[in-house]
């Protein structure tokens, strides 16, 4: 799993301004299995946005939601989807080995969860004051 994680991080790290679609693609280009490319571009974002702002006081859910193929929602907790706890293992071993700042926060950027606090600090938020819904992830079964 680990070298199926640190596929997908660098291929995020090296395509910083290209949609999920594109990340998802080259992640698969990569050599990881679809089904584990499309949640490790789901989870990646999430896990770094939340190590990266661990100590600021901001609350985050510990679940998440799918949208179903009939618009509908599922939520379940983010500890039961076995990507998540991997990826959350790797981001916290990357902080540990002091892998540089911006590397940790060019997979972080491309969480909604951290465009949100920016969008909110930009408008005189304070992080400790934020809490947020869980995520929402989009695709119950991506596509190449």
């Amino acid at each position: 799993m680990n070298e199926s994680i640190s596929k997908a991080v660098t291929v995020i790290r090296k395509l910083p301004f290209e949609d999920d679609d594109q990340v998802y693609r080259a992640v698969i280009a990569s050599g990881v299995e679809t089904q584990l490319a499309a949640r490790l571009v789901e989870f990646l974002p999430i896990a770094y946005c939340r190590l990266i702002l661990a100590s600021s006081g901001a609350r985050f859910s510990n679940t998440f939601r799918r949208v179903l193929p009939d618009g509908t929602f599922a939520e379940q907790l983010l500890s039961a989807e076995p990507v998540w706890n991997a990826v959350v293992g790797f981001a916290e071993g990357e902080k540990e080995r002091n892998v540089p700042a911006g590397d940790l926060l060019a997979v972080a950027a491309r969480s909604a969860e951290f465009d949100a606090a920016n969008q909110l600090l930009k408008s005189g938020s304070k992080l400790e004051n934020l809490c947020f819904e869980p995520p929402v992830l989009l695709r119950p079964n991506p596509e190449p």
